[in-house]
């Protein structure tokens, strides 16, 4: 076993000590904090965008102007709570005993109306400032998104609504700057006489030049269909406010599990990060590993059979030795990366590091199977796919010759991709259930399964025969393999089979 090992130890070191890898190693980790960074970025430098409303009817500018403010107001006060929940330090004070207002909470309008009589923003920095961690900023929040602008005498009030539109159309075009604006008419909202919001009567117009922005429009939407509501609230004698304290009702409901003995059975955060989300990332996880060192291991074929690298291994080892080491090796490499990610993270968790979610996550991959069972499918799910990498490299002369093959090796593979969804909203039935016992899916289809408890009988069959398929896909594929690394004009694809049934 040792020259088998030396080979594995040779594909290893070639990748993970390679500058490519360690810097990949060290900017992953960087590049989700930048992401998150622009993501931030992008919020705060959004453009203010400038409107205008045309209002015939009377009192829906009003309206838009107050939809407006809510949904800035809500952004403000759902930036506030995500924002103190990473900033506050549970040991000084748990959030629950926050002043009502600040503390995290449903953002209804009587939380907003609450907020704001309590000082807003100002106060809330205020409440917090003595319990936040060392060296967190100072909360800014959300800026405004829109601002309606005055008509400036541009519109006659004598004018129709066709007259509106098309003395709007070259603002709005971009061919003449609307008074008070730097960045341009956004969008202009016209309401004709006698619109009442209901079926009959007239249509409200909404005009833009930009469709890849609906917010506004949603908010105007919303406005109108709120004073319609209000108006037809009056004719069943409910006076505004009794209206909007029907709009702020919120059930509570609880969400509990009948298998699950500890509380109740109330589901908490890791119960649901334990059913749902570890088993669709661990998935998409797998996924990403398996090909992203499938294509190593054939690029690397290539390279060695095309510059006859080859030909010098296989005069001190044998053709299995050398197909059994890379696979080996290249298995580390795909195992390094999550390896050292998961470390990372159990050593942030066991120093106090990362917020709470995090921890969370770390706790359930270390206190449960998943790890476990993601080495076993991922060593399965590599054997299978590893040995058709393996053996498409040893029949190509060139990535080219590769690209034959790999087309409808991609199309089998990434066919059940759209099922998937399926599988993860009812993890035991029928759908899930046929993609198990497909011995290529059956990794995929048990890692989405695996937190829902499916029956084990048939996770023991399925993983039967995949196993049994992987032996028996590995026999034919490394007869290609012996039979063809040597050929030096790749044999072509009718070939194949008798390379496979002669053994080379």
């Amino acid at each position: 076993m040792r020259p088998v090992f030396l080979i594995a130890w040779r594909e290893y070191k070639q990748y993970v000590l390679s500058r490519g890898f360690l810097i990949f190693l060290i900017s992953f980790p960087l590049l989700i904090g930048i992401g998150g960074a622009a993501m931030t970025f992008i919020e705060t430098s959004r453009p203010l965008r400038h409107f205008v409303v045309v209002d015939e009817a009377g009192g829906y500018a009003d309206a838009i102007d107050r939809e407006i403010a809510e949904r800035h107001g809500a952004a403000v006060i759902a930036a506030w709570d995500a924002y103190i929940s990473l900033a506050v330090d549970k040991t000084k004070i748990s959030l629950e005993d926050l002043p009502a207002p600040f503390a995290p909470a449903a953002v209804t309008r009587a939380r907003q109306e609450a907020f704001i009589a309590a000082g807003g923003v100002e106060a809330a920095r205020a409440a917090v400032s003595l319990y936040l961690k060392s060296g967190t900023p100072a909360f800014v929040g959300p800026k405004r998104q829109f601002e309606r602008l005055d008509l400036a005498g541009l519109v006659g009030d004598d004018a129709s609504i066709e007259d509106a539109a098309e003395t709007l159309r070259p603002y709005l075009l971009g061919e003449k700057n609307f008074p008070g604006s730097s960045s341009g008419l956004f969008a202009a909202v016209l309401i004709p006489k006698g619109y009442t919001g209901g079926d009959e009567g007239a249509e409200a117009q909404y005009w833009s030049n930009n469709l890849t922005d609906p917010a506004l429009e949603i908010a105007v939407s919303r406005a109108l269909s709120s004073t319609a509501r209000r108006t037809m609230s009056q004719s069943f004698g409910l006076t505004p406010a009794q209206l909007d304290a029907l709009a702020d009702v919120d059930a509570p409901m609880e969400a509990y599990r009948p298998d699950k003995i500890e509380d109740g059975g109330a589901l908490n955060a890791v119960d649901r990060l334990r059913s749902a989300f570890i088993p669709a990332a661990m998935t998409y996880m797998l996924l990403v590993v398996i090909f992203g060192v499938g294509n190593l291991l054939l690029t690397n074929t290539i390279e060695e059979r095309s510059n006859k690298i080859v030909e010098i291994l296989l005069s001190s080892v044998t053709a299995n030795e050398l197909m059994l080491g890379k696979l080996i090796g290249i298995a580390a490499v795909g195992l390094t990366m999550p390896t050292v990610f998961a470390l990372g993270g159990l050593a942030l968790a066991l120093s106090g590091g990362g917020d709470e979610t995090m921890r969370d996550l770390i706790g359930v991959l270390f206190n449960s199977w998943f790890l476990p069972i993601y080495l076993f499918y991922f060593l399965c799910a590599y054997a299978i796919f590893a040995m058709i990498f393996l053996a498409i490299g040893a029949v190509s002369n060139s990535l080219q010759d590769a690209q034959s093959y790999m087309g409808p090796v991609m199309l089998l593979v990434f066919a059940p991709l759209p099922l998937m969804v399926m599988v993860f909203q009812n993890p035991n039935g029928l759908v899930a259930s046929i993609l198990t016992w497909i011995p290529i899916y059956t990794p995929y289809a048990v890692m989405m399964r695996v937190a829902a408890d499916p029956p084990i009988g048939e996770i023991i069959g399925a993983t039967s025969l995949m196993l049994a398929f992987a032996i028996i896909l590995a026999r034919f594929m490394g007869r290609i393999f012996r039979a063809a690394i040597l050929q030096s004009a790749p044999p072509k694809a009718k070939d194949l089979i008798k390379l496979a049934r002669s053994g080379g």
